[in-house]
């Protein structure tokens, strides 16, 4: 054979082997596309480490109180503003109005003079100092502030004591308890304009969870003791918006319910190993939103529930993946353009928030 034919064949069985390796016939395969990241549900609101305990609106604007003061801004889209009258922690918020606020806050040192109270009628700009005598001759600590619209009063908790002003605050009426009780101090108070009562509660002094409504019109008082079991304490809550014969109320160790407004109460959040819900909220639709908290670090799971049966039950979401400071200590919802978000104020954390649509309430 010629070595022009020989050459030939060669050429010919090399084409044939770079046409087969154009063609996908090498045994070798190519790395397969990078997977985009999870899209993020969780959203920065007020960015910091401080804790957020008071979330409250005014109209459009927004107010934080939190262990390093007052926030503020106009809208949902603006930017915050530290407009506190104290660089200490805010203890209680009051809107009586627009831009018309009266803010309770832990005073800079230990001190023989009354927890201050300070009030603004310019959307937190400028504060006054108000002279009150909440606690008598006591000093109690405020833990919390509500306004009354029907009645145009302010009500406000102590250690174990629940106190009735007029918008001046200043001259305070122990309604229950007394100024020098011996407790770890209350937080819940919800007042209920429909069926005019206040309801109140806290721990008493053997770690009890315990919680009151007082009568507006007669001045009585029904109380409840150790619906969960103790050690507990109760935080939040609210009468159900679409029934106001549900009344539900949040605290350690769970969450107590009632349909026909404190006659009988199950516990559908019970025995949840000492964790904490500081509020429930609801939405328009009427379907119901809560968060965990526990008190040993700021480091824990991030946990948002929700219910759609008026508390009946309980569907929970974990978003730990997403942050490591997931104790939720405040809740609010707000409108952000055409979504409605679940703000989740945080222990050491600012504000989160997550979009109603991230969670689903179906059992």
């Amino acid at each position: 054979m010629s070595d022009f034919m020989t050459n030939l064949r060669g050429f010919a069985l090399l084409f044939i082997v770079v046409q087969l390796s154009a063609c996908g016939g090498s045994s070798e395969t190519s790395e397969p596309p990078n997977e985009p990241p999870p899209v993020s549900q969780l959203r920065v609101i007020l960015s910091g480490n401080q804790t957020v305990e008071f979330l409250k609106t005014d109209g459009d604007a927004q107010l934080a109180g939190s262990t390093t003061g007052l926030y503020w801004r106009e809208s949902s889209t603006a930017s915050w503003q530290l407009r506190t009258p104290s660089a200490t922690a805010i203890t209680g918020i009051a809107i009586i109005g627009a831009g018309h606020y009266i803010v309770a806050a832990q005073p800079s040192e230990q001190a023989d003079q009354p927890f201050p109270l300070y009030e603004s009628t310019d959307s937190g700009q400028t504060w006054q100092a108000i002279t009150h005598n909440f606690g008598g001759e006591f000093n109690t600590p405020i833990f919390n502030l509500a306004y009354d619209a029907r009645t145009d009063q302010i009500y406000a908790l102590g250690q174990g004591a629940l106190a009735v002003a007029n918008r001046s605050a200043a001259n305070w009426t122990l309604l229950h308890g007394a100024w020098d009780t011996f407790a770890t101090g209350m937080r819940l108070l919800v007042i209920d304009p429909i069926k005019t009562t206040v309801w109140f509660g806290g721990q008493g002094a053997i770690e009890n969870g315990y919680f009151g409504r007082y009568n507006q019109t007669t001045g009585s008082v029904q109380e409840w003791n150790d619906l969960l079991a103790p050690p507990s304490t109760f935080k939040g809550g609210l009468v159900h918006p679409l029934d106001n014969n549900t009344v539900m109320f949040s605290g350690e160790n769970g969450i107590v319910r009632s349909t026909d407004y404190g006659e009988t109460w199950t516990t559908p959040l019970g025995d949840v190993e000492h964790a904490f819900f500081w509020d429930v909220k609801a939405d328009t639709n009427g379907d119901l939103y809560t968060a965990r908290y526990t008190k040993l670090k700021p480091e824990q799971p991030l946990i948002v529930l929700c219910s759609e049966n008026n508390g009946e039950s309980w569907q929970s979401h974990d978003f730990s993946s997403e942050t490591d400071i997931g104790g939720v200590k405040s809740l609010m919802l707000a409108q952000h353009d055409d979504e409605e978000l679940l703000y989740l104020g945080l222990w050491q954390g600012g504000i989160k928030a997550l979009p109603l649509s991230a969670l689903s309430c179906a059992n």
